[in-house]
């Protein structure tokens, strides 16, 4: 039978430096050790000390580059993410038009959403996923034609937020392509991470599939 030792903890190991990886502080203690033994009878030649104070020097210039470029970019991150902030915000009460399949049906079963529907359009049907992917209705829209079109369907679904699908049938029976979009008054704006979430009820969407605002 054995014993756990109380009292002894497990060492940590101490990070691995990368071997082939040769930094500023390296170099010059390399360079100042090769100076402290080299031989007095055949000192190192002035253009191989040259060379290497030269080496040194584009290490020491690449240093400096590398931390001005980060802080570079972390300021233009900030800065970027500060606008979104104030963009999100300025939306709050506005009507958007976003990319997205997200419709919400209000308490009267009524909800209107945008397509956008390829070649000539066709014999359409809306259907209603819930947040497992399961349909929960399944309606008839009739006759959609091409372009980018504002559907209101029958007003006996059942409310809720869901994503949604518009499939359309040409006159040969052939799939038609839609594009979906996602419409709605901002009442919100949350943070995920470094992203900028506009909210619209239960609906969250990134500001970057912001498409249009309408009013």
């Amino acid at each position: 039978m054995t014993f756990p030792l109380a009292g002894i903890g497990v060492p940590t190991a101490a990070p691995v430096r990368d071997r082939r990886e040769l930094g500023r502080d390296q170099f010059l203690e390399l360079l100042v050790t090769q100076l402290r033994h080299q031989d007095p009878l055949s000192p190192l030649a002035p253009d191989q000390f040259a060379a290497q104070l030269a080496q040194f020097s584009s290490v020491e210039q690449l240093t400096k580059l590398n931390a001005a470029f980060s802080a570079q970019h972390e300021e233009s991150v900030a800065k970027t993410l500060l606008d979104k902030t104030s963009l999100g915000a300025s939306l709050i009460g506005r009507q958007i038009v976003a990319e997205g399949d997200f419709v919400t049906v209000a308490q009267d079963g009524t909800a209107s959403f945008r397509v956008a529907v390829s070649s000539g359009g066709g014999s359409a049907t809306l259907k209603l996923f819930d947040s497992s992917g399961q349909v929960v209705a399944t309606r008839p829209l009739g006759v959609i034609a091409g372009g980018v079109q504002t559907i209101r369907p029958p007003s006996n679904l059942p409310p809720g937020s869901y994503r949604y699908a518009v499939e359309i049938k040409d006159g040969d029976g052939g799939a038609v392509a839609v594009v979906p979009f996602t419409q709605g008054v901002v009442d919100g704006v949350l943070f995920e991470g470094s992203s900028v979430m506009l909210k619209i009820g239960a609906i969250r969407i990134p500001l970057d599939k912001l498409v249009e605002i309408t009013h």
